[in-house]
Protein backbone atom coordinates (compact mmCIF):
# COMPACT_ATOMS: atom_id res chain seq x y z
CA UNK A 1 0.00 0.00 0.00
CA UNK A 2 1.31 3.34 -1.13
CA UNK A 3 -0.71 5.16 1.28
CA UNK A 4 -1.46 5.55 5.20
CA UNK A 5 -4.96 5.32 6.25
CA UNK A 6 -6.16 8.88 7.87
CA UNK A 7 -8.68 9.04 10.07
CA UNK A 8 -10.98 12.28 10.83
CA UNK A 9 -11.02 13.65 13.92
CA UNK A 10 -14.24 13.28 15.83
CA UNK A 11 -15.62 16.27 17.45
CA UNK A 12 -15.99 16.08 20.99
CA UNK A 13 -19.68 15.12 22.09
CA UNK A 14 -19.89 17.85 24.67
CA UNK A 15 -19.07 20.15 21.79
CA UNK A 16 -22.04 18.51 19.30
CA UNK A 17 -24.98 18.89 21.37
CA UNK A 18 -25.65 22.39 21.11
CA UNK A 19 -25.36 22.05 16.96
CA UNK A 20 -26.64 19.83 13.94
CA UNK A 21 -23.27 19.58 12.21
CA UNK A 22 -21.37 16.80 11.10
CA UNK A 23 -19.45 14.92 14.41
CA UNK A 24 -15.92 14.31 12.00
CA UNK A 25 -13.83 17.70 10.94
CA UNK A 26 -13.71 18.09 7.41
CA UNK A 27 -10.60 16.97 5.73
CA UNK A 28 -8.76 18.32 2.90
CA UNK A 29 -9.50 17.53 -0.82
CA UNK A 30 -5.97 16.73 -1.09
CA UNK A 31 -6.08 13.74 1.81
CA UNK A 32 -10.01 13.16 0.73
CA UNK A 33 -8.22 11.97 -3.34
CA UNK A 34 -5.30 10.30 -1.24
CA UNK A 35 -7.89 8.00 0.37
CA UNK A 36 -9.57 7.18 -2.48
CA UNK A 37 -6.01 6.42 -4.42
CA UNK A 38 -5.76 4.10 -1.12
CA UNK A 39 -8.84 2.32 -1.86
CA UNK A 40 -8.59 2.13 -5.14
CA UNK A 41 -4.66 0.02 -4.78
CA UNK A 42 -6.53 -2.45 -2.69
CA UNK A 43 -8.00 -4.45 -4.64
CA UNK A 44 -10.20 -5.61 -1.79
CA UNK A 45 -13.99 -4.66 -3.82
CA UNK A 46 -16.80 -3.49 -1.32
CA UNK A 47 -14.31 -3.96 1.78
CA UNK A 48 -16.53 -0.73 3.78
CA UNK A 49 -19.82 -3.24 3.63
CA UNK A 50 -18.10 -5.95 5.96
CA UNK A 51 -20.03 -9.17 6.13
CA UNK A 52 -22.79 -10.46 4.23
CA UNK A 53 -25.72 -11.36 6.13
CA UNK A 54 -28.69 -13.16 4.62
CA UNK A 55 -27.84 -12.17 1.31
CA UNK A 56 -27.33 -8.05 2.91
CA UNK A 57 -24.70 -6.14 3.55
CA UNK A 58 -23.86 -5.70 7.22
CA UNK A 59 -22.79 -2.34 7.51
CA UNK A 60 -19.64 -2.62 9.64
CA UNK A 61 -16.74 -0.53 8.00
CA UNK A 62 -13.53 -2.55 7.96
CA UNK A 63 -10.27 -1.09 10.00
CA UNK A 64 -7.61 -1.96 7.09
Amino acid sequence: MEYTRTVPVTRPAAERVFDWQEFHEHIPEACLREQGARCMDCGVPFCHTGQIINGAASGVRSIT
